[in-house]
């Protein structure tokens, strides 16, 4: 009798274990580690402000659109996040990688500022997307003397895979293209 009764009790708690929901796994993404090469290198001639973004790019969802079926509507995966914001990730990759150019070495120091506009997935089909990137920078003089200098990025590259871990690869892949050409409009500022 107390076999059977302990038996019973196993087999309820068994039992119970498989009937309760699990919780999928949560995979977590930054952008990965810089690209070895640097950019130029030199003094510091301007500071990096933040990266700014509008609000629905404040949390940490990874934002895809089904533009085949309904272009206005961003939704979020359910089960894939950035380890913080993307402007917060795109600011780390600046200050990692963004040394000014020698010609502005000795120059008094300027404020670079960065906005993050746009930063998601785009389904084109059910199985074939691409991620955008689109930024602006202002490079604002010291001191304020002399007007403010501004550029504009729209990047687009094809995703791999048509779900997060491609959307992500793809993205940190837009945001190291983007580096060189910053940093080329940097140096031309400084001319």
């Amino acid at each position: 009798m107390k076999t059977r009764i302990a038996l019973t009790a196993v087999t309820l708690l068994l039992g119970a274990c498989s009937l309760s929901p699990t919780a999928p796994p949560r995979a977590v993404y930054d952008l990965g580690p810089a690209p070895a090469t640097a950019t130029s290198g030199g003094a510091i001639a301007w500071r990096i402000a933040d990266v700014s973004a509008p609000p629905w790019l404040g949390g940490e969802g990874i934002a895809y659109r089904l533009a085949f079926q309904q272009a206005q509507r961003r939704e979020y995966y359910r089960d894939s996040f950035w380890a913080a914001p993307p402007a917060a990730l795109l600011t780390q990759r600046l200050r990692e990688r963004l040394a000014p150019p020698p010609a502005c070495t000795g120059r008094p120091t300027a404020l670079l500022t960065v906005g993050l506009d746009e930063f998601e997935q785009v389904f084109t089909g059910p199985t074939n997307s691409q991620v955008v990137l689109r930024l602006h920078a202002t490079l604002w003089p010291a001191g304020a003397t002399g007007p403010a200098l501004q550029q504009h990025w729209r990047l687009e590259r094809q995703a791999a895979t048509p779900d997060a871990s491609g959307a992500v690869q793809a993205l940190a892949l837009a945001v190291d293209e983007w580096l060189p050409q910053l940093d080329g409009w940097l140096a031309a500022s400084c001319r």
